[in-house]
């Protein structure tokens, strides 16, 4: 007489059979979740090391200039160029409109990335004149003719407020804050491997937030003139040549963001003078 088939009764004893089989399916399944997880996580495009700070608010000092975006220049005794951006997905011109071309000291909350320093000015923050230093004016070094590849970011949030902070996933918040007038930015990767930043305006010198804010986080092609203001690189372009490249692709950013290196601006310079 054949024996009947060992059977799961759910108020019952669980069979040897089918005890002995779980007892070495549910390991060997534990152990593939655990690897496939790992495995995400270290082939994952890292969101980079930008800081936003969202409660320490930190106070600078330093020249004001507007045109194209505010920037507080000579600040600290590194004499750095710290991009000022409002608190919300805007620019900050018309609160510091009054301020222009001035020596100011202003709080607001850092955010840093690599090279890159910016600080967000909330609508009622304290700002104070300590003096009219006319004489400052921050003018623009010609560093040659480029043409890059990389991709339209916001720089508010590329640096630290979002991560991550480009991509298709963050198109949309990055439209908006181009719309907004946060200054446009160009990440890249040089052939050194090296993760770069460019702040991005029109041929007249102007924003080119609003003109640039259908081609954000796709990968591009543009050409223009390299320029260094204070301690900031822009690339001044007609943002109606910028090309849109096919494919979905998009550069590994890395960690950090740098800026061009004073040995890169003089191969450039002399690739172009021959």
């Amino acid at each position: 007489m054949r024996k009947n088939n060992e059977f799961f009764v759910g108020y019952l004893k669980a069979p040897q059979s089918i005890v002995s089989f779980y007892k070495i399916v549910v390991p060997i399944f534990l152990l593939i979740a655990i690897a496939v997880g790992v495995w995400l996580s270290l082939n994952q495009q890292s969101a980079g090391k930008g800081v936003a700070e969202l409660s320490n608010q930190s106070t600078m000092s330093g020249y004001l200039t507007l045109d194209p975006y505010p920037v507080l220049h000579h600040v600290g005794e590194e004499k750095r160029s710290v991009i000022l951006v409002d608190r919300f997905k805007k620019s900050a011109n018309d609160l510091l409109q009054p301020y222009a071309n001035q020596w100011i000291t202003v709080s607001g909350l850092p955010i840093d990335r690599g090279d890159w320093v910016m600080l967000q000015v909330p609508a009622d923050a304290e700002v104070q004149v300590v003096s009219n230093k006319m004489g400052l004016e921050v003018s623009d070094q010609y560093l040659g003719e480029v043409t890059f590849e990389g991709e339209i970011i916001d720089s508010k949030c590329f640096l630290g407020v979002m991560k991550p902070g480009g991509g298709k996933v963050h198109r949309a918040c990055a439209r908006l804050c181009l719309l907004g007038g946060v200054p446009p930015m160009l990440a890249v990767k040089n052939q050194q491997g090296e993760r770069l930043g460019y702040l991005l305006m029109n041929e007249d010198g102007s924003s080119a937030s609003i003109p640039l804010s259908d081609k954000v986080a796709v990968p591009v092609r543009l050409s223009g003139t390299l320029l260094q203001r204070g301690e900031l690189q822009y690339v001044r372009l007609n943002a109606s040549n910028v090309k849109l490249l096919t494919g979905s692709k998009l550069a590994d950013y890395g960690e950090t963001l740098a800026q061009m290196s004073d040995e890169d601006v003089a191969m450039l310079n002399h690739d172009h003078d021959h």
